[in-house]
């Protein structure tokens, strides 16, 4: 059974406050889709209040910490039951980059790890009756090459732990959810507060990369790791 394509799916987004996240709220609401937001300060947003603004019948915010259970639990309870039929994975923080072993600052590798893979999953645990209620149920785990253990190299220890964690999800997830798709996806080098100005990938064109895999996942594609251009990259 193939992914319908027919009709408004419903998405929820993580960390959508700013960047690819607030990208994605907006490509996916400009195309009629319906749209839950989970992320921190929303009230304060003054791009996600004049989205919702705007598309007061398809865009719904609801303001939680993805690495505190209650939060998430009184997330799940709001959305009341409804299907979901796809689940990015968005939220993700970067705290330390070239530091060698002998300088990592522990505290900071167990954040990311905290964000960056136990948050996801997490939120997936919490929103799983209803993914399970779609028909082809998505969850999109937006991670990095730097999570690939493949390609890896120095530094930035916590994150490529991180990001590496959260690929174990979506390979996990995978063999779980057997009539869904469970993808991890490497967004690019881009151009955000957290990739920097000399990124070469500017935030529209991977948001319609992202999107594109997303839409066209197929089933033999669970458990599969992507660019945003729809390139496999080694685990």
């Amino acid at each position: 059974m193939k992914w319908s394509n027919k009709g408004p799916k419903h998405w929820v987004v993580t960390g959508a406050s700013r960047g690819i996240g607030l990208e994605l709220v907006t490509q996916l609401l400009r195309a009629q889709e319906k749209v839950t937001v989970i992320a921190r300060g929303l009230a304060t947003n003054e791009t996600l209040q004049r989205l919702k603004s705007d598309f007061s019948t398809q865009l719904h915010l609801l303001q939680a910490d993805a690495t505190v259970d209650d939060e998430i639990e009184r997330v799940a309870t709001a959305l009341g039951g409804q299907s979901v039929d796809v689940l990015v994975n968005n939220a993700g923080v970067l705290r330390e980059s070239a530091a060698p072993l002998s300088e990592i600052n522990i505290q900071l590798v167990t954040e990311q790890l905290l964000v960056n893979a136990v948050a996801p999953l997490r939120v997936t645990r919490a929103l799983l009756p209803m993914l399970l209620k779609a028909e082809r149920p998505i969850v999109a785990n937006i991670t990095s090459k730097m999570g690939s253990i493949a390609d890896a190299s120095k530094g930035a220890y916590g994150y490529r732990m991180s990001k590496a964690a959260l690929n174990m999800f979506t390979k996990c997830l995978a063999a779980e959810l057997s009539h869904g798709i469970s993808l991890s996806l490497h967004p690019g080098w881009v151009k955000t507060e957290m990739g920097g100005s000399e990124a070469p990938v500017e935030i529209p064109e991977s948001v319609s990369g992202l999107l594109n895999v997303i839409r066209s996942a197929q089933p033999e594609q669970t458990g599969k790791f992507f660019d945003f251009r729809g390139n496999t990259i080694p685990w």
